[in-house]
């Protein structure tokens, strides 16, 4: 697991709180917390999925088509993958930034640091899966090799902010350096005049309530304010612009998808796709947080607080108590993923990188540039459930749904950036009940 004096770690953050109204006006904390904060940056989807999934809190629900999509991963015949490492390696995916953030003092990434193997015969690559099969012999590649990771130097006790500063971060998680101008600016934008209604609290953090912070961000708008009052506060969506896109459309390829309708309500209940699409929607799990809201949504995902922290680490200088450095910034606001993690079928203008160590590639799971071989048909549903389709299976799905045989339409339609892009997010924000 990921270091324990890490993950049993506590943190205190100071929130300034308007009694009357009933509601956090900000909170003040020091790089520990905006640390944490800006991590969430690097976090690739799947692992905020099966974060969330453990987690014990069910008043509301978040990601919840993303987790469903790691569910139908989890419960994936793995004779649909291209290699069995396929698998596990999507089940556990890391971004390059995965080390670097090992040094927070409290971390919720629960991935398995990463151990190294390699074919006894041939050594000229690594696998971080026993599973995996040497590409030069065909032999497992089991054999423990003695890989140190490198330490990352962090410079002091901070890991992307400086050690000396102190930050004020909103309900709706805008961080910005304290100063005593935005702390007044906060004040008299919400009609506080003077501290007769203000008083200072101390929340103590652990995992959990960190875990618990990550949630409420990717669900509400005023997070601190749920978490001291366990009050929701109604927020507003985004849109997203699709003229930002338009120009890379026309080079990508589309994915053919034959939809199932009920007729009596229009509503969308599953499609039909071969594995190009299923092999797109898996990789999406690898992709990190931050990549998802500015690179792929333009730092319009319609998680306010989400983007909101992703805005803060585009607008934060560099130096003089802000970020620590330009490398830092690109490392939050575009984080890589490993080139294996990638497929021919993901149509996001995504860059990867090609792991390497010494004179070794790592050992490239996929067939063809493919998660999946061409295995015939998947079903879908519209809130990411996915099997292989069978008279079994479409029967199934549609009993679940309490929908008649005969109330269903189908037709052909087809998918591409534009598609792909408005269903992460939508798969990002699920209201809460």
């Amino acid at each position: 697991m990921a270091d324990t004096n890490a993950k049993e770690a506590k943190i205190s953050v100071k929130v300034i709180v308007d009694k009357v109204n009933r509601r956090v006006v900000y909170a003040e904390a020091d790089h520990t917390f905006v640390d944490i904060l800006f991590s969430f940056m690097t976090l690739p989807l799947g692992t905020i999925a099966r974060i969330l999934g453990k987690h014990n809190d069910q008043k509301f629900e978040a990601l919840g088509n993303l987790k469903n999509l790691y569910q139908s991963l989890e419960n994936f015949p793995e004779c649909y993958l291209s290699t069995e490492e396929c698998k596990h390696m999507l089940l556990n995916p890391i971004s390059l930034s995965y080390d670097h953030c090992r040094n927070l003092k409290l971390q919720i990434d629960d991935t398995e640091p990463l151990i190294y193997f390699q074919c006894v015969a041939c050594r000229s690559m690594y696998s971080t899966c026993t599973k995996a099969k040497c590409g030069n012999c065909g032999k497992l590649m089991n054999q423990e090799v003695g890989y140190q990771k490198p330490k990352v130097c962090v410079g002091s006790g901070s890991v992307f902010v400086s050690e000396r500063a102190t930050f004020i971060v909103t309900d709706d998680l805008c961080v910005m350096p304290y100063t005593s101008a935005n702390s007044i600016r906060l004040l008299t934008g919400l009609g506080i005049t003077d501290k007769s209604c203000l008083e200072d609290l101390m929340l103590d953090m652990g995992r959990e309530q960190i875990v618990n912070l990550l949630k409420v961000a990717l669900s509400l708008d005023a997070v601190f304010t749920y978490l001291v009052f366990n009050r929701i506060v109604p927020g507003q969506s985004c849109i997203l612009d699709k003229t930002d896109m338009k120009k890379e459309e026309s080079a990508t390829p589309k994915m053919h998808l034959e939809v199932s309708l009920q007729k009596s309500t229009g509503k969308l209940l599953f499609v039909e796709a071969e594995e190009d699409f299923v092999d797109f929607l898996f990789s999406v799990l690898s992709i990190p947080l931050g990549t998802v809201t500015g690179e792929l949504l333009k730092g319009a995902s319609s998680v306010t607080c989400i983007d909101n922290i992703f805005k803060s680490v585009s607008n934060m200088s560099v130096g003089r108590r802000q970020l620590k450095s330009h490398d830092i910034k690109d490392m939050l606001l575009e984080p890589h993923i490993g080139q294996q993690y990638s497929s021919k079928h993901q149509f996001f203008p995504l860059a990867c990188t090609p792991l390497r160590w010494r004179d070794c590639f790592h050992k490239d799971p996929r067939i063809d540039n493919g998660l999946l071989k061409q295995s015939g048909l998947f079903i879908v549903t519209d809130d990411l459930i996915v099997t292989p389709s069978s008279s079994y299976s479409t029967l199934n799905t549609l009993n679940d749904l309490k929908v008649p045989f005969d109330d269903i339409e189908k037709y052909e339609t087809s998918i591409g950036l534009i598609e792909g892009l408005r269903m992460l997010k939508a798969s990002l924000r699920l209201a809460p009940h």
